[in-house]
């Protein structure tokens, strides 16, 4: 259940408990009301009645000596010398008894009258259809107003979430408590919460971006000596040590050549170039040449083709660098077959290994983050490579870590395909 209807339902719930609670407590205070006045006013009637009777020995006001109706507790308690009144039924009807002592002669008696609730039932009738029609109108304004209060709250907090979503898919520029708009009156707790989440953001972009800096300025300072030590490793005798140099080199050269592409991928000043091409035969060209490149990569490779002449709009060039480096990473960390399927307009790449971390699945590619025995740049390649195609990259585990790339249709073509999976 949305918070949206959560809210609604508690603040109906509480205003229908708090109408409920207080017709009740009218209810009862008009009943006990209208109960005293009746007792006031048959013993005042009945006073004037003893009055009447003492000095002329006539009976008015309805009040009758001796009532056999007159209940035997009331009846008791006027014997003893008291003015009484006495809550009782006559002839279904509730009445207020009121009754005293009197003298006729001299024999004791009990003169005695009733008066009627019938006027005092019809009013609290009134009052409780008053009551009911009174609690429904405040019950719909209320809700109404109430839902009205609870919706502009629930679009701030969905534009919020929205925002940071932004916000974490890249989009620096974006921030929230501009995205959520203004309450009714004043800052209230989301606002708050909005101007934390973009302090929070601001020091985290700037992290970033220093990082980011470094990175960028680390491989370019490195990029000149390197060229010099790869001369000059280039030149030395042939021998064992000779190798091994080289060979280091040749690492370092492609650590910082990688450093210098995750750079200018991060800083977006690049543009991919896209055609539409058949993807299984793009594809095919692809593995190809990468087969060439690294046979011993390679060397547990399968290719399954099932795109069935789908085309679409990719950079040939960017989607061998991502491949690259996937069936790198698949054949460091993975067992078994590494294994390249097509469908629809998507590429997986399976290495049926123990899986991607927890960490990667949730956040995604990083820099220097990897899932054992690397630096965490080749994820982090593709996916940027991805990101400038306009492609969408998924991760997940499935017999192994399973990387999905869902290509851009050409625009003749109908919405995305399902995602692989290669079982």
């Amino acid at each position: 259940m949305s918070l949206r209807w959560k809210i609604t339902g508690m603040t109906i719930l509480s205003v229908l408990l708090t109408l409920v609670v207080s017709a009740l407590l009218v209810r009862q205070m008009i009943t006990i009301t209208e109960e005293q006045r009746l007792r006031d006013e048959a013993t005042s009637s009945l006073k004037q009645a003893v009055r009447i009777l003492d000095e002329t020995g006539i009976s008015i006001l309805g009040a009758t000596v001796n009532d056999p109706q007159l209940p035997a507790e009331a009846r008791d308690a006027a014997v003893a010398g008291h003015y009484i009144t006495y809550r009782a039924k006559l002839e279904g009807q509730d009445v207020v008894y009121a009754a005293a002592p009197v003298n006729l002669g001299t024999q004791p008696a009990v003169l005695s009258l009733s008066v009627s609730w019938a006027n005092s039932q019809q009013m609290r009738h009134s009052v409780d259809t008053a009551l009911i029609w009174a609690g429904i109108a405040t019950l719909v304004l209320v809700s109404a107003f109430g839902t009205l209060i609870v919706s502009r709250l629930v679009l701030r907090l969905s534009k919020g979430s929205q925002a940071a979503r932004a916000i974490a898919s890249g989009q620096r520029r974006v921030l929230v408590e501009d995205a959520i708009g203004k309450p009714f009156g004043g800052k209230d707790e989301v606002d708050q919460f909005a101007e934390a989440v973009d302090a929070m953001a601001q020091k985290l972009n700037a992290k970033i971006a220093a990082e980011q800096r470094f990175s960028a300025d680390l491989a370019h300072e490195l990029r000149t000596p390197l060229t010099g030590l790869v001369t000059a490793a280039s030149l030395l005798p042939e021998s064992r040590p000779t190798q091994l140099v080289q060979d280091r080199v040749a690492k370092l050269r492609s650590l910082v050549e990688d450093l210098l592409e995750v750079s200018r991928l991060e800083s977006q000043v690049e543009s991919a170039r896209l055609s539409e091409l058949e993807l299984d035969s793009c594809v095919a060209e692809i593995i190809g040449r990468i087969r060439e490149r690294r046979p011993e990569q390679c060397a547990n490779l399968e290719l399954r083709l099932q795109a069935g002449g789908s085309t679409v709009l990719v950079e040939s060039k960017r989607l061998e660098r991502i491949l690259e480096n996937l069936i790198s990473n698949a054949s460091i960390h993975g067992t078994g077959a590494i294994v390249i399927g097509t469908r629809g307009r998507s590429i997986s790449v399976l290495d049926h290994g123990t899986g991607f971390p927890q960490g990667i699945l949730e956040t995604g590619p990083e820099r220097f983050v990897s899932k054992g025995g690397g630096i965490g740049l080749g994820l982090t390649i593709a996916s940027g490579q991805a990101q400038a195609m306009g492609a969408a990259m998924k991760l997940s585990n499935h017999g192994g870590a399973l990387v999905e790339l869902e290509l851009q249709a050409p625009a003749s073509m109908p919405g995305p395909s399902r995602p692989v999976r290669d079982d």
